[in-house]
């Protein structure tokens, strides 16, 4: 039975009794872009780890593969063209005919084409020969226009419904906050089923609910940085105060359309201590630091999430969720590190899901492992993951990483992360890949011609133009 929306002032959302609150009513919940094209398409093999179920070597989670991700977002989340294209007038109140007259002719032009490839999302449509010549022609105010509608496009959003049991289909193994923003999605989308998960979340008793639990945590801890700022000397606590009163300012009384808050916050303290002298203001202000760096961020906090995507566009909220499992390759040695820059190649990756990924920037593994001690055994996990992968033949141009990735390892984790590679068997991985190509070209033989001709364009990276020809 559907649950018909009610709004009023107050809400509370409770993930552990599966029950909405709405002012004094009750409702029971009854139960319920990217990288390059992968070279793995029909061959017995595959060369890029990336394409394997493997579990993070940081948190240890299990991953989902690149391709399940960049699949999800082109057919889950963003709808076709053909079908994005004509909701813009109803969903974003974008009337054609009132339009400049280049954005009438290049939508025509780019309808036309969606309807001829009505399985294609905006971005797929947009590499489409046809379209490519038509921007190598095209004027300033046409390539406006093309840029305008693949925006507009990309945030035609399905129901938050929809969204929820189709992240569900793909039982995401969640880090902690992840699971707890999925589990509010799936209360609030029971009880506005209909609706978009942008524009529940911008309903303003959604917003002051998310933005209230956000301000209390934020302001409990500024209040705990108070008694150390009553320790530093008389010269250094007076800036400290003016950063700490700036601070309650800038969470408690700006819009909460303003961004970037909490980096702020911590820039002020920082360079309230920029001239400390004294030792003993030196280690209170590193105190200090650390308690700040604990305020809560979007990758921590389910309130800070909710608060910071809602003023994203319609689609950033499951786009996210999903980047964050999504299994990447992470620079061993930091690609980006001042001075001493890690090489863009196999021997020095590894594996770790979106979220791990980007929160190291370019920390040390050392400094990770202060933070999650788990890393060493999740590493050594994944290593035999993949070591399985290469004996049975499925892992191909990987043989030699294991041991490849040793001295990397231990390198940027100061001795602590030292790998054992020895169920590594490289003349059983070499038997095993010869069965398994022998396999691979007697199906191959005994295939139909039609399905064999797709193969051969799908080999040479025309696929796109046979299904084109084929409709």
């Amino acid at each position: 039975m559907k649950i018909k929306p009610i709004i009023i002032p107050t809400i509370n959302i409770s993930a552990q009794t599966n029950k909405i609150t709405v002012g004094t009513l009750n409702y029971s919940q009854p139960d319920t872009v990217s990288f390059k094209r992968s070279k793995n398409e029909n061959t017995p093999f595959i060369n890029d780890t990336r394409e394997l179920e493997l579990h993070c070597a940081g948190c240890g989670k299990l991953m989902l593969k690149n391709s399940t991700v960049n699949d999800f977002i082109n057919k889950k989340i963003y709808f076709p063209a053909h079908t994005a294209l004509k909701r813009l007038s109803h969903e974003q109140n974008f009337l054609i005919k009132e339009q400049p007259q280049p954005m009438q002719k290049t939508y025509s032009f780019v309808a036309r084409e969606a309807a001829q490839n009505p399985n294609l999302n905006i971005e797929e449509l947009i590499k489409t020969p046809k379209l490519q010549d038509y921007i190598k022609k095209a004027n300033k105010e046409q390539l406006t226009a093309i840029e305008e509608l693949k925006t507009r496009c990309k945030r035609v959003s399905h129901s938050s419904q929809y969204i929820v049991d189709e992240i569900d289909k793909l039982n995401p193994d969640f880090q902690k906050t992840e699971a707890a923003i999925l589990q509010d999605l799936k209360i609030l989308s029971k009880l506005y089923p209909a609706e978009t998960i942008h524009n529940i979340l911008n309903k303003p008793e959604i917003k002051e609910h998310y933005l209230a639990k956000l301000q209390k945590k934020q302001n409990s801890r500024l209040k705990k940085v108070t008694p150390l700022i009553q320790q530093l000397s008389p010269e250094c606590a007076p800036k400290a105060e003016t950063a700490l009163n700036e601070s309650f300012r800038i969470f408690n009384t700006e819009s909460m359309d303003i961004m970037h808050k909490r980096t702020r916050v911590i820039e002020k303290f920082q360079t309230a201590f920029n001239d400390i002298d004294n030792s003993n203001d030196k280690e209170i202000a590193k105190l200090i630091m650390r308690r700040l760096e604990k305020l809560p961020d979007s990758k921590n906090d389910v309130n800070a999430f909710m608060v910071k995507y809602s003023r994203k566009n319609e689609n950033a909220i499951p786009k996210i969720l999903i980047e964050r499992l999504r299994n990447t390759n992470d620079h061993v040695k930091p690609e980006h590190r001042k001075g001493d820059e890690g090489q863009n190649n196999k021997k020095n990756y590894l594996n770790l899901c979106g979220k791990c990924n980007h929160e190291r920037k370019t920390d040390s593994y050392s400094e990770i492992i202060d933070k999650n001690p788990q890393m060493q055994e999740n590493t050594q996990k994944q290593i035999d993951e993949i070591i399985d992968y290469i004996n049975k033949g499925i892992l191909t141009e990987y043989d030699t990483w294991p041991n490849d990735i040793k001295m990397p390892l231990g390198f940027e984790s100061e001795g602590q992360i030292i790998i054992d590679t020895s169920k590594l068997d490289i003349q059983k991985a070499k038997t095993e890949r010869a069965k398994r190509r022998e396999k691979f070209t007697e199906e191959e033989k005994h295939k139909p011609q039609n399905e064999a001709v797709k193969t051969m364009y799908r080999r040479y990276g025309k696929k796109e133009q046979t299904s084109v020809t084929q409709q």
